[in-house]
């Protein structure tokens, strides 16, 4: 599974350079190409020159990508010389000098491993969206499938964009800038309440519906639930609501009750590792005003523990139940559409290297994994990289057909997160067994100025990865 889902990303790389080679050929100088953020079966995508850019457009640079295709069946690469570094997209890293990818005259720093072969490359289609438009590629050997569109995700990729601004970050050249020049401390502070207001701004909509008992928090691994539900809860009784929560983690299966994957990996992300019937008869009688035993799980052993304490819901109180299936409707089928509303939470970064490479959204979190299983779960950093792409495949099956139904979104990224989690994860990478995931994080962490963990607020989602939170977990 490893190298399903690396052998696509290294594939959709060269698709990107081929887009961009295509784009450079097409209006020169005058348009630069910025992929904002992965969307959609592919990438976001603008020119920033132009407002809008229409199908008839976006068919010119699709037929002129083919025809590089023919022309150029296979990109080169090469070490970057300092003549090669000049004509690279701005801005740059100063800090690590990648080797340069080639198509024809066209260059382009690569940040990641690429699959050289275009003859080999899956199918794209080009989709005006929004004020710009979308590159979306197909599976290999399949074709691009049908478009579904998630508008609640992109809007909140476009507030998270809006907060860039904000903080004048859109950059880890940005970042390095103000950590350099301007100092940290505010950009943390405008950071985090940035967060702040948006759970704020939450719990004042939970609190004007009425007859809700159930809070479903849900979204994929490391995107810092646990953290934002023990927020959401304090600005819940700010607003007069009190709150009890309920964790999905500690209704896990026994690890020897749960069947392994093909590969012999355990894939928690679904749904069948759950207890399901203890978990809905807990909240029914919960909602119902009966009491429940607490529960735990121990992720070392592998084993759930029936405590012998009980818990229960007062009339004028709600469940803040938090974990990554709750927005299945297994879990709250048959209750009443008015007596639960739902919050979906991931880690959505808009930081990018340059203007054609954007931060994985899904390399952040397996970073904040890495540092989190160390930490907490007794698990090395390969522990945590050989089941990251089981993880991933488990979200896009159980996970992601979910998030459009959610009433509100959270994005959980911190705009300064990277440069904190670089002490900690870096030595652990490097401590790693060698690999494609491995390198190519190692190389991410090594463009970021370090900040020091000091600065960072106890209450802080950062803090439920690297430690010492003000919550108790």
């Amino acid at each position: 599974m490893t190298g399903q889902f690396e052998g696509y990303r290294q594939k959709t790389r060269a698709i990107i350079f081929l887009m961009s080679v295509a784009i450079r050929r097409i209006y020169g100088h005058d348009r630069t190409l910025i992929i904002d953020h992965s969307f959609a079966d592919g990438y976001y995508c603008v020119l920033k020159e132009q407002r809008q850019i229409s199908s008839a457009e976006l068919l010119s640079i699709s037929a002129e990508m083919n025809s590089l295709k023919e022309l150029y069946p296979r990109i080169q690469i090469r070490p970057a010389t300092s003549e090669d570094w000049k004509h690279l997209l701005t801005p740059r890293i100063h800090t690590l000098r990648p080797p340069v990818l080639m198509l024809g005259q066209q260059l382009s720093a690569s940040y990641e491993f690429t699959n050289l072969d275009l003859t080999d490359s899956p199918d794209f289609v080009l989709e005006p969206y929004d004020r710009g438009f979308l590159l979306r590629i197909g599976e290999i050997g399949h074709p691009v499938r049908n478009f579904v569109d998630s508008p609640k995700l992109f809007q909140m990729m476009k507030e998270h964009e809006k907060w860039g601004r904000i903080l004048k970050v859109s950059s880890i050249y940005d970042l390095n800038r103000q950590i350099k020049e301007t100092g940290f401390k505010q950009l943390i502070w405008v950071a985090e309440g940035l967060h702040e207001k948006r759970i704020a701004a939450l719990a004042d909509s939970i609190s004007s519906r009425k007859g809700v008992r159930v809070i479903f928090v849900a979204g994929p691994s490391s995107s810092g639930k646990t953290t934002f539900t023990k927020r959401l809860a304090i600005h819940l009784a700010v607003n007069g609501i009190r709150s009890r929560y309920l964790s999905m983690d500690n209704y896990y299966l026994d690890r020897e009750n749960i069947r392994p994957q093909s590969d012999g990996t355990l894939d928690f992300e679904n749904v069948d590792c759950v207890d399901m019937e203890a978990l809905k008869g807990g909240i029914i009688r919960l909602i119902n005003g009966q009491p429940v035993f607490k529960r735990s799980y121990d992720f070392v052993a592998g084993k759930q523990k029936i405590l012998k304490d009980t818990m229960w819901l007062k009339e004028d109180e709600v469940l803040i139940f938090e974990g990554i299936h709750g927005l299945n409707p297994l879990i709250h089928d048959g209750m009443p559409k008015d007596s639960y509303c739902s919050v979906y939470i991931s880690a959505l970064t808009q930081l990018n290297i340059d203007n054609t490479h954007p931060v994985s959204t899904s390399d952040a979190r397996l970073i904040r994994r890495i540092v989190r299983d160390f930490n907490y779960r007794g698990y090395s950093a390969d522990d945590t990289i050989n089941r990251w792409n089981s993880i991933r495949h488990g979200e896009l099956n159980n996970i992601f057909p979910f998030q459009e139904q959610a009433d509100m979104m959270f994005n959980s990224a911190l705009i300064y997160e990277l440069a904190v989690l670089k002490r900690y994860a870096l030595p652990l990478l490097k401590s790693a067994a060698k690999s494609s995931i491995r390198d190519r994080l190692i190389t991410l962490l090594s463009l970021f100025h370090s900040i020091p963990d000091r600065h960072v607020p106890g209450t802080s989602i950062l803090r439920e990865f690297i430690g010492k939170s003000y919550f108790t977990y």
